[in-house]
């Protein structure tokens, strides 16, 4: 599976008006395996960010959030998009018991962990 943003049904309807060059394709690199990505933080959230009580399915939303920063190429913009990031993830946490703060830090690192593999390649 590759992920090429988390949008919502309405975004994903007006993205289906907007210029195909402003989605990424699926063979371009700025295309991400999804299923990989949540093996490697699956395999890992305890390690990084375990704390007591929490699973991973309290933190897959906000890897989901910083993977689809990431892939909309808001990389470098986490200071200025803190708000909007703020109020996707409280559209899209679910049950997730991280509050804003947790996730952001969650987010960041799955964003910049695609930035460090990509830049081995």
């Amino acid at each position: 599976m590759r992920l090429e943003s988390l949008q919502t049904a309405g975004q994903r309807r007006s993205a289906a008006v907007a210029p195909l060059a402003a989605a990424p394709s699926p063979m371009s690199p700025d295309a991400v395996d999804l299923d990989s990505e949540l093996s490697y933080w699956r395999a890992n959230y305890r390690l990084l960010f375990g704390r007591p009580g929490l699973r991973f399915s309290d933190y897959e939303p906000a890897v989901k959030l910083g993977l689809d920063a990431y892939v909309r190429g808001q990389v470098e913009d986490w200071p200025e998009l803190d708000e909007q990031l703020r109020d996707r993830y409280r559209r899209v946490h679910g049950a997730s018991r991280l509050d804003w703060d947790d996730a952001r830090a969650v987010a960041v690192a799955a964003c910049e962990r695609i930035q460090r593999e990509r830049g081995r390649r």
